[in-house]
Protein backbone atom coordinates (compact mmCIF):
# COMPACT_ATOMS: atom_id res chain seq x y z
CA UNK A 1 0.00 0.00 0.00
CA UNK A 2 2.79 1.98 0.35
CA UNK A 3 2.68 4.16 -3.13
CA UNK A 4 -1.07 4.76 -2.60
CA UNK A 5 -1.76 8.42 -1.64
CA UNK A 6 -3.52 9.98 0.88
CA UNK A 7 -7.00 11.97 1.01
CA UNK A 8 -7.33 14.19 3.79
CA UNK A 9 -10.97 14.83 4.40
CA UNK A 10 -10.50 16.73 8.09
CA UNK A 11 -12.58 19.37 8.67
CA UNK A 12 -10.93 21.29 11.55
CA UNK A 13 -8.12 23.75 8.99
CA UNK A 14 -5.67 23.31 11.34
CA UNK A 15 -5.33 19.60 12.39
CA UNK A 16 -5.64 19.44 8.45
CA UNK A 17 -2.22 21.62 7.76
CA UNK A 18 -0.78 20.03 11.23
CA UNK A 19 -1.04 16.23 9.36
CA UNK A 20 -0.25 17.39 5.93
CA UNK A 21 2.81 19.00 6.89
CA UNK A 22 3.77 16.09 8.63
CA UNK A 23 2.78 13.20 6.10
CA UNK A 24 4.48 15.39 3.72
CA UNK A 25 8.49 15.17 5.82
CA UNK A 26 7.56 11.24 5.92
CA UNK A 27 7.41 10.84 2.41
CA UNK A 28 3.32 10.15 1.52
CA UNK A 29 1.46 11.97 -0.82
CA UNK A 30 -1.29 14.10 -0.26
CA UNK A 31 -4.09 13.31 -3.08
CA UNK A 32 -7.63 15.20 -3.42
CA UNK A 33 -8.91 12.18 -5.10
CA UNK A 34 -11.78 9.68 -3.65
CA UNK A 35 -9.25 6.58 -5.19
CA UNK A 36 -6.59 6.99 -2.33
CA UNK A 37 -6.18 5.78 1.07
CA UNK A 38 -9.25 8.41 2.90
CA UNK A 39 -8.82 10.15 6.18
CA UNK A 40 -11.47 11.30 7.53
CA UNK A 41 -13.00 12.90 10.74
CA UNK A 42 -14.95 10.36 12.29
CA UNK A 43 -12.05 8.23 12.85
CA UNK A 44 -10.68 11.27 14.80
CA UNK A 45 -13.54 12.62 16.70
CA UNK A 46 -13.22 11.03 20.26
CA UNK A 47 -9.42 12.57 20.19
CA UNK A 48 -8.77 16.16 21.88
CA UNK A 49 -7.04 17.29 18.16
CA UNK A 50 -5.75 21.04 20.64
CA UNK A 51 -3.23 17.88 21.76
CA UNK A 52 0.36 17.56 20.42
CA UNK A 53 0.05 13.77 21.79
CA UNK A 54 -3.06 13.26 19.98
CA UNK A 55 -2.38 14.75 16.98
CA UNK A 56 0.70 12.45 16.98
CA UNK A 57 -1.20 9.55 17.32
CA UNK A 58 -3.26 10.71 14.55
CA UNK A 59 -0.39 10.91 12.58
CA UNK A 60 1.07 7.57 13.63
CA UNK A 61 -2.53 5.67 12.67
CA UNK A 62 -2.44 7.68 9.55
CA UNK A 63 1.27 6.41 8.60
CA UNK A 64 0.57 2.88 9.47
CA UNK A 65 -2.81 2.74 7.52
CA UNK A 66 -0.41 3.91 4.38
CA UNK A 67 2.61 1.43 5.66
CA UNK A 68 -0.16 -1.40 5.77
CA UNK A 69 1.16 -2.22 8.75
CA UNK A 70 -0.45 -2.26 12.01
CA UNK A 71 2.88 -1.38 14.14
CA UNK A 72 6.19 -0.30 13.53
CA UNK A 73 9.43 -2.92 13.50
CA UNK A 74 11.47 -0.70 15.45
CA UNK A 75 11.13 2.32 17.53
CA UNK A 76 14.59 3.91 18.32
CA UNK A 77 14.35 7.15 20.92
CA UNK A 78 17.51 8.91 21.72
CA UNK A 79 18.13 11.50 24.02
CA UNK A 80 20.58 14.06 24.13
CA UNK A 81 21.68 16.11 27.43
CA UNK A 82 22.45 19.73 28.12
CA UNK A 83 22.61 22.00 30.97
CA UNK A 84 19.02 21.41 32.75
CA UNK A 85 17.04 20.73 28.65
CA UNK A 86 17.09 17.45 27.13
CA UNK A 87 16.82 16.83 23.17
CA UNK A 88 14.42 14.17 22.14
CA UNK A 89 14.34 12.37 18.89
CA UNK A 90 12.11 9.30 17.94
CA UNK A 91 12.35 7.38 14.84
CA UNK A 92 9.90 4.85 13.58
CA UNK A 93 11.12 1.93 11.38
CA UNK A 94 13.97 4.60 10.44
CA UNK A 95 11.68 7.51 9.82
CA UNK A 96 12.33 10.67 11.90
CA UNK A 97 8.19 11.39 13.76
CA UNK A 98 9.28 13.14 16.80
CA UNK A 99 11.35 15.88 18.51
CA UNK A 100 10.66 17.28 21.50
CA UNK A 101 12.72 18.98 24.14
CA UNK A 102 11.96 18.07 28.00
CA UNK A 103 13.69 18.49 31.37
CA UNK A 104 15.06 15.79 33.55
CA UNK A 105 12.16 16.00 35.65
CA UNK A 106 9.31 15.37 32.68
CA UNK A 107 11.89 13.01 30.39
CA UNK A 108 10.06 9.34 31.61
CA UNK A 109 6.52 11.11 31.15
CA UNK A 110 7.57 12.19 27.28
CA UNK A 111 9.36 8.59 26.76
CA UNK A 112 6.09 6.93 28.09
CA UNK A 113 3.54 9.04 25.90
CA UNK A 114 6.13 8.49 22.79
CA UNK A 115 6.30 4.92 23.62
CA UNK A 116 2.63 4.43 23.95
CA UNK A 117 2.16 6.80 20.65
CA UNK A 118 3.90 4.47 18.26
CA UNK A 119 2.82 1.10 17.78
CA UNK A 120 5.70 -1.18 17.99
CA UNK A 121 7.55 -4.66 18.33
CA UNK A 122 10.78 -3.57 19.27
CA UNK A 123 12.39 -0.15 21.05
CA UNK A 124 15.57 0.44 21.60
CA UNK A 125 16.61 3.48 24.22
CA UNK A 126 19.35 5.37 23.82
CA UNK A 127 20.72 8.03 26.41
CA UNK A 128 24.09 10.14 25.65
CA UNK A 129 26.54 9.75 28.53
CA UNK A 130 29.32 11.83 26.93
CA UNK A 131 28.72 13.96 30.32
CA UNK A 132 27.99 14.29 34.34
CA UNK A 133 24.63 15.29 33.02
CA UNK A 134 24.04 12.64 30.83
CA UNK A 135 25.18 10.41 32.90
CA UNK A 136 22.79 11.41 35.73
CA UNK A 137 19.48 11.23 32.97
CA UNK A 138 20.65 7.96 32.18
CA UNK A 139 20.68 6.96 35.89
CA UNK A 140 17.58 8.44 36.04
CA UNK A 141 16.05 6.89 33.39
CA UNK A 142 17.05 3.64 34.02
CA UNK A 143 14.85 3.39 36.53
CA UNK A 144 11.58 3.37 34.39
CA UNK A 145 13.41 1.50 31.35
CA UNK A 146 15.59 -0.78 32.09
CA UNK A 147 16.17 -1.68 28.58
CA UNK A 148 17.90 1.90 27.68
CA UNK A 149 21.13 1.99 26.94
CA UNK A 150 24.05 4.45 28.02
CA UNK A 151 25.76 5.84 24.31
CA UNK A 152 28.84 7.04 23.76
CA UNK A 153 27.98 10.97 22.43
CA UNK A 154 31.63 11.51 20.16
CA UNK A 155 30.88 13.14 17.09
CA UNK A 156 26.74 12.73 17.26
CA UNK A 157 26.29 16.69 16.48
CA UNK A 158 28.61 16.91 13.77
CA UNK A 159 27.36 17.71 10.74
CA UNK A 160 26.74 14.60 8.43
CA UNK A 161 25.44 14.92 4.58
CA UNK A 162 23.53 11.88 6.08
CA UNK A 163 21.58 13.51 8.45
CA UNK A 164 19.88 16.89 7.60
CA UNK A 165 18.60 18.19 11.07
CA UNK A 166 19.87 21.86 11.79
CA UNK A 167 19.32 21.86 15.77
CA UNK A 168 22.90 20.81 16.55
CA UNK A 169 20.75 19.24 19.73
CA UNK A 170 18.06 16.96 18.05
CA UNK A 171 20.87 15.92 15.24
CA UNK A 172 22.75 14.28 18.43
CA UNK A 173 19.65 12.58 19.76
CA UNK A 174 18.90 11.33 16.34
CA UNK A 175 22.44 10.05 15.75
CA UNK A 176 22.04 9.04 19.45
CA UNK A 177 18.93 6.63 18.54
CA UNK A 178 20.34 5.18 15.45
CA UNK A 179 23.59 4.50 18.03
CA UNK A 180 21.33 2.92 20.45
CA UNK A 181 20.81 -0.74 18.42
CA UNK A 182 24.61 -1.46 18.75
Amino acid sequence: MRNKKVLLRISDPKLYAELYTRLKRLGVQISDTSDSLTISDPEYEKLNISSDRDVSKILASIYLKWLGKEAFDELLIGVDTNQGRLAVAALADGQLVETRETDIEKAHELLESIISTYPHRRIYIGIGIGNQEGKKVYNYLKRFFPYAKGVDENRTNSKSPYISIKDKDMRAAYAIALRSTL
